[in-house]
């Protein structure tokens, strides 16, 4: 017994390694930091509890959170809604594997793109002038100048290019648990005279409550920690209209070289993470002892 301990220990010994090295070390010298005021003289003296007085009394820390809020907010509500949509239209209603496998791999082309790519062809269709391809379209029907949607509407444009990110791979769940349905639960439900909705609400829905419950949890993690898209096409602007707390964490670290205040910044977004997923999970077990 002891020998096979010591061969799973020894196969488990480079992982642990790189996983101490990329994951474990940076995650406790960040701990470490955001006590310091350490900044882009690299001199570590701490500082007990300032940083964190700091971003409560900030006066953009208010706005940061709406923001925060209204972005992870929207875009967990739209995905789920339109992963549903499109796993019922692609799975239940569209039965042809061809033809669902074309229209699932049009949703993968936002997810699979560069995420650099993917924001420069956002702010080339969105272009401030009338050589901006929306602003072509808009003038052909408005005799009007050219919009900056980006300044505009940041908030909306944001939102638009991360739903669109996340679709495909909600929908493939989605998709993926549909197909797993028993077909009597289906020919029982239109032998009885029930109607689409009803099929959808009563059977398709219950059956797939966990992966609803999963997706919802992935997609509020991720959006939590997500700021590239942000940074690629607004940079949290004009302003602070668009600037979330991970994004702001990234400022502050690295365009203002307050690394000590943004380890603080980023220190509390993981304690607001850990509690949430506390919750999340508790709540989701007590539906599922219901």
């Amino acid at each position: 017994m002891k020998h096979k301990n010591g061969q799973a220990y020894l196969f488990l010994t480079p992982f642990l390694i790189l996983v101490s090295i990329f994951y474990v070390i940076p995650a406790v010298l960040t701990i470490a930091m955001s006590f310091t005021g350490l900044d882009s003289s690299f001199v570590w003296e701490f500082n007990n509890f300032k940083n964190f007085r700091k971003i409560f009394l900030d006066p953009n820390t208010i706005t940061i959170v709406r923001n925060t809020c209204i972005f992870v907010g929207v875009a967990i509500a739209a995905t789920v809604v339109l992963d549903l949509m499109f796993a019922i239209l692609t799975t239940y209603f569209i039965r042809t594997d061809k033809y669902s496998s074309i229209f699932k791999s049009i949703l993968m082309i936002p997810m699979i793109t560069p995420a650099v790519v993917y924001s420069v062809l956002w702010i080339w269709l969105l272009e401030a002038n009338e050589n901006g391809v929306i602003n072509k379209i808009y003038l052909t029907f408005k005799d009007s100048e050219p919009i900056n949607w980006i300044a505009k509407y940041p908030m909306q444009i944001v939102l638009l290019a991360t739903i669109l990110t996340s679709i495909a791979y909600g929908t493939t769940i989605f998709s993926s648990a549909i197909k797993s349905i028993p077909d009597n639960q289906f020919k029982a439900a239109h032998v009885d005279g029930a109607g689409e909705w009803e099929i959808i609400k009563s059977i398709i829905l219950p059956n797939i409550r966990y992966h609803i419950q999963f997706i919802a949890l992935w997609e509020t993690l991720g959006l939590l920690t997500n700021y590239v898209t942000i940074l690629l096409i607004t940079n949290g602007g004009p302003g602070i209209k668009t600037e979330v707390w991970a994004l702001s964490a990234y400022h502050k670290a690295f365009t203002d070289q307050q690394y000590g205040y943004g380890a603080a910044i980023s220190l509390v977004l993981i304690l607001i993470v850990l509690v949430l997923m506390i919750l999340l999970n508790k709540v989701m077990q007590k539906q599922n002892e219901r």
